[in-house]
């Protein structure tokens, strides 16, 4: 039997990784695509492309009923941030299954303050010392300088900003329209990770794989490092898991400054590093495929230690006569 996924943004980076994996899987997979520009490179990926409606529309659940039914999908995997909070406030509409991580994490995931709060009431180590509404002056003296500026809600580095002065401080602070946290500047670019696990919804997780990593000017990952073992990262992630139960696929972004870790953020999806995590042996998609559709238990397969470099590569499309 063939089961058609439907895989949205597709002409972002973490949508074409998403179809690829699936690619190479054994499943008998049948890949469905959409997304907002009609020529997304993902459409060239995907059995059968479905042009799309931004996710914050009137009409874009609309949108998805009508394409899982006219196209029978089995399952939806969402590839972008905006599809995944759209799917999740409509999920009782969505006439099949969804890849959706539980609650908490999505609620925490769209506001950084929120996230903060929600640790710094536990008491957590992990947190990073965090601060909104207030002066310039109470930033440096509690947080040191420079220190960073980052938007209640944005992901891949958007938005963020190192601030080295009074004069930064308030025009990025009025840019953002006040709606952002200050954070300490802690450890270095060299020493941030990002971690793909695959919660069980029971405080801890089926697979993992840990990546050191360097970001793009997009934020998204450039070079990458497989991590085969960090006892204090992975303490740390159990600490997290058990606190949010994830399910699913689940992306946990550190910091490390010396041997102590450090929360950067969460995203409750797969993440732009999935393709990279595939060649090394965690293929999220396939689990995807296997947990929500097919329920089946999830087995982690040995990793491959690799180092990954990303680079731009040119898609060129026959054009016809105008």
């Amino acid at each position: 039997m063939t089961h058609r996924v439907l895989v949205t943004g597709v002409g972002a980076i973490i949508g074409y990784g998403i179809i690829n994996s699936l690619r190479q899987t054994s499943l008998p997979l049948r890949i469905y695509g959409t997304d907002i520009y009609p020529d997304a490179y993902g459409r060239s990926l995907v059995d059968h492309f479905v042009p799309g409606v931004k996710a914050y529309s009137d009409g874009y659940i609309e949108f998805v009923e009508r394409t899982v039914r006219e196209h029978s999908i089995d399952l939806i995997i969402p590839g972008i941030e905006q599809d995944l909070y759209s799917l999740a406030a409509h999920r009782e509409r969505v006439p099949t299954r969804l890849v959706l991580n539980s609650d908490l994490p999505i609620r925490l995931s769209r506001n950084k303050l929120h996230t903060y709060e929600h640790f710094a009431a536990l008491g957590k180590t992990f947190v990073i010392p965090t601060l909104h509404d207030c002066s310039y002056e109470e930033c440096v003296a509690k947080l040191g300088s420079p220190f960073i500026l980052k938007p209640y809600s944005s992901y891949a580095s958007k938005g963020l900003e190192i601030i080295h002065s009074r004069e930064e401080f308030v025009f990025f602070s009025g840019r953002q329209q006040q709606q952002c946290v200050y954070q300490k500047l802690v450890g270095t670019d060299d020493s941030e990770y990002t971690v793909g696990l695959f919660g069980n919804g029971a405080g801890g997780y089926a697979d993992s794989l840990i990546l050191r990593r360097t970001l793009s000017k997009e934020g998204a990952t450039a070079k990458a490092w497989l991590v085969p073992d960090d006892a204090a990262i992975t303490a740390c992630l159990d600490e997290i898991c058990r606190l949010l139960a994830p399910v699913g696929p689940t992306n946990i972004q550190l910091r490390k400054d010396a041997e102590h870790v450090y929360l950067l953020e969460i995203n409750p999806r797969i993440s732009s590093s999935c393709s990279i995590r595939t060649a090394m042996g965690y293929n999220e998609p396939e689990h995807c495929v296997r947990h929500y559709l097919l329920g089946e238990p999830i087995v982690a397969r040995p990793k491959t230690p690799a180092n990954v470099v990303r680079y731009i590569a040119d898609h060129v499309i026959g054009q016809s006569p105008r």
